[in-house]
């Protein structure tokens, strides 16, 4: 029988990007599972984004952030393709009572490092990035929501190989 490498996993936060009032949802992956599609509703800004989660045993489960204002644009991931980062903008929008939403925002692949989107398209946001090199896939999203995406930020698994000393 092989011997298993233990590895230590450790999450690892980026963000929020946009709002810094307090978080109203946080999500994270299970163990073996995965983010095999993702939508994003926009206008002039992003009114929610919404994740398709495939478990170990094929079943699925949607998780949404956001209203029900805008358009929806869908993205289905190839196997093997996995959210890597985020990139996009935030600003203050009067119908939100002139508080801050995200108003862009591209979602980044293994596979397509260039990402989808730009989604929404207000003017004159503040720019945000999380870091364009992880060594590990995203594994949920946390911020604050209601009408609109106030905020988002992400979350990294980060393994490690454990040595034995």
């Amino acid at each position: 029988m092989a011997q298993e490498v233990a590895k230590a996993q450790v999450i690892e936060p980026y963000g929020p990007y946009g709002s810094q009032l307090p978080q109203t949802y946080r999500f994270q992956l299970a163990e073996g599972e995965r983010i095999s599609a993702f939508s994003v509703r926009h206008g002039y800004i992003i009114d929610a984004i919404s994740f398709v989660v495939t478990k170990k045993d094929g079943s699925t489960y949607t998780e949404k952030f956001g209203g029900n204002g805008g358009s929806e644009s869908k993205v289905t991931l190839k196997a093997g393709e996995y959210v890597t980062r985020i990139t996009g903008t935030y600003g203050n929008y009067e119908y939100n009572k002139g508080g801050p939403v995200i108003a862009t925002l591209k979602i980044c692949t293994n596979l397509n490092p260039a990402g989808y989107g730009t989604y929404g398209g207000f003017p004159n946001g503040q720019a945000f990035e999380s870091p364009a090199k992880t060594d590990g896939p995203v594994v949920g999203t946390f911020g604050r929501s209601g009408e609109f995406l106030e905020s988002l930020g992400i979350l990294i698994r980060k393994e490690f190989k454990k040595s034995s000393s």
